[in-house]
């Protein structure tokens, strides 16, 4: 079968002829892939900005779904054959310190650290095998394409909760976004579809702005020079931002964006920057301003929930045209990698099926 091997290590992509995986656990589901996506944190991966990745080739694709092909014995408990579903890629260990304090999204045996599509073969070839409990239905009213959507929005409704545990967003709230790919597009889905209006999203690729207005949020598209410009001589202590999310995952925006903060504003650091990477912050700043400032690691125990989040969505806001997303066939995958690059896409997805 035809699968896109990253070898994340040496920073090599290349499209092969591999085996056809085949179910040896019990456990274990095939899944016939559908559709299959790429992200920003795919791109670091296959630039080897991430030192802790595998250190073999594997399917790269950590963000798919599909329908069941066949299934192991204890998996037929759960699925059937025919059944779509989408596949959270993180599958902790369940035994370490992390794990039984409930944080699975820090095991340092499994979750992200052995993450499908990362360590283990994912999503862009034809098939892919994983085991039952990375595994989850798809409502009748989520298609395939809305369900290779299931696993950022997973990761965004992560953030969510911990933002809305800590510092409960305010309908008077004034509201910044930082970046507008497809993190910053789920993030200004989640505003609007919870009833903010207050929000200001600052990119500055042309096409990518032009991408978020199609989501008709009636939200404040700016560059970032303009905003800064908008910002200057602005008292920001008492009419800065009340929240802003960094989705661009570029250090200077994080940086920047600090400046703009009100007293008691709460910052979510949840773009994925290169490691190594360091901006400069005042601590008497976030002292007198009584700052909070929050980061989001992938998705805990949210997958299920984002499931029944992309049904409630709908294509009112997961349409693939709204969203930026444009769909590629595996063999385009050049084309494909170089728009997500220039911000002429918010994300690349391959057609499988």
């Amino acid at each position: 079968m035809r699968s896109l091997q990253c070898w994340a290590i040496k920073g090599e992509l290349s499209l092969e002829d591999v085996a056809k995986p085949t179910v040896c656990r019990s456990d274990d589901v095939l899944i016939k892939v559908g559709y299959a996506g790429l992200c920003g944190t795919d791109l670091h991966i296959m630039s080897g900005e991430f030192a802790v990745v595998g250190d073999r080739k594997v399917t790269i694709s950590h963000e798919f779904s599909g329908t069941v092909e066949q299934l192991g014995s204890e998996a037929e408990k759960k699925f059937k054959v025919g059944d779509r579903v989408g596949v959270d890629p993180n599958r902790p260990c369940h035994t370490c310190q992390f794990c039984v304090r409930g944080q699975v999204h820090f095991c340092q045996d499994g979750g992200c650290r052995d993450a499908t599509g990362i360590f283990r073969d994912g999503g862009l070839a034809e098939f892919c095998c994983v085991p039952a409990e990375q595994v989850f239905l798809l409502p009748a009213s989520v298609s395939l394409q809305s369900g290779a959507l299931c696993e950022p929005l997973s990761c965004i409704l992560h953030g969510w909760e911990r933002l809305m545990a800590k510092s409960p967003v305010q309908p008077d709230s004034r509201i910044l976004v930082t970046g507008a790919g497809i993190i910053g597009n789920l993030w200004v889905t989640m505003f609007h579809y919870h009833g903010f209006r207050d929000v200001t999203v600052s990119e500055p690729a042309d096409g990518r702005r032009q991408i978020t207005e199609k989501l008709e949020t009636g939200f404040k598209m700016v560059h970032p020079g303009e905003l800064a410009a908008q910002e200057e001589g602005r008292d920001a202590e008492q009419f800065g931002f009340d929240f802003i999310i960094e989705c661009s995952g570029f250090p200077p925006a994080l940086e920047q964006a600090m400046a703009w903060t009100k007293r008691g504003a709460t910052v979510m650091i949840f773009g994925c920057a290169p490691p190594g990477k360091y901006v400069k912050i005042c601590p008497e700043e976030i002292f007198r301003k009584e700052l909070t400032i929050l980061g989001s690691l992938i998705n805990p125990c949210t997958y299920s929930r984002a499931v029944r989040l992309a049904a409630n969505l709908g294509e009112r806001y997961l349409a693939y045209d709204k969203m930026g997303v444009k769909v590629f066939s595996i063999e385009e995958y050049q084309e494909a990698i170089e728009q997500l690059k220039k911000g002429q896409i918010a994300k690349a997805v391959f057609d499988m099926c």
